[in-house]
């Protein structure tokens, strides 16, 4: 009878202001909608994806971010994996969105492919050299995702939307453009994330000079290669 007694003796000394304020905590939480939930989940992935590899966390230290229970996190996701690529694509969307504008402001002005070619650049530069987007796509390529058929840019396909544009304001042929694409893709992102490595590895001082250097490079050699192709292609 000891039991019941205390527990009625600590109902008795709950101040009212801290039971309204649980009340209004569980009222809160379930007032969340599931996108406003998953939102919550995967912002605070992204801030543990920051500063560590997926490896090297957990789903429990994802809901510890999000101040959520592992449970939910759960519910939501189903495993640890799922969570992880699903705040990969999440980072992937955001820089097609961020892309997608710049894109259709250059369509408007009439750009030509070089112009387009260099904004597509520019932020896959940007994007690599955020660490959060970093360590996903480590984990991608490491745990074999990226292999997968299943895998989210297969349904996103924003190459071929880049491709599609492209093509339709040069003369080069479209597999010429797809190469062109993936070798930006390939060469941006590798030298974004590699330049001090490389600079050591060439014996030369890392600097903001050497690193403009190569960048000029990397594009004269993609508009020479623009150029080349859409010769070939009249």
């Amino acid at each position: 009878m000891a039991a019941p007694r205390i527990a009625r003796a600590r109902a008795r000394t709950t101040s009212p202001k801290a039971a309204a304020s649980e009340r209004g905590a569980a009222k809160k939480r379930t007032r969340r909608s599931p996108e406003e939930a998953r939102a919550l989940i995967l912002e605070a992935a992204e801030r543990v994806f920051a500063t560590h590899l997926p490896d090297v966390v957990g789903l429990k230290d994802v809901a510890r971010e999000a101040g959520v229970s592992h449970a939910l996190v759960t519910h939501y996701f189903g495993t640890y994996s799922a969570l992880v690529e699903a705040t990969l694509e999440r980072r992937f969307h955001q820089l097609r969105d961020n892309l997608v504008p710049i894109v259709m402001s250059l369509v408007t002005k009439d750009a030509d492919a070089k112009t387009m070619l260099d904004a597509h650049r520019r932020a896959i530069a940007k994007a690599a050299s955020d660490p959060a987007t970093l360590r996903l796509v480590i984990w991608a390529l490491l745990s074999g995702r990226v292999a997968a058929d299943d895998f989210f840019p297969h349904r996103m396909q924003g190459l071929k939307l880049l491709a599609d544009s492209l093509e339709a304001r040069s003369t080069a042929p479209r597999e010429d453009l797809e190469f062109l694409l993936v070798a930006t893709f390939a060469l941006t992102s590798v030298w974004t994330l590699g330049h001090r490595a490389f600079a050591g590895a060439l014996g030369k001082k890392p600097s903001r000079a050497l690193e403009e250097s190569f960048e000029g490079r990397i594009e004269a050699m993609l508009e020479a290669f623009l150029r080349s192709a859409e010769r070939r292609g009249r």
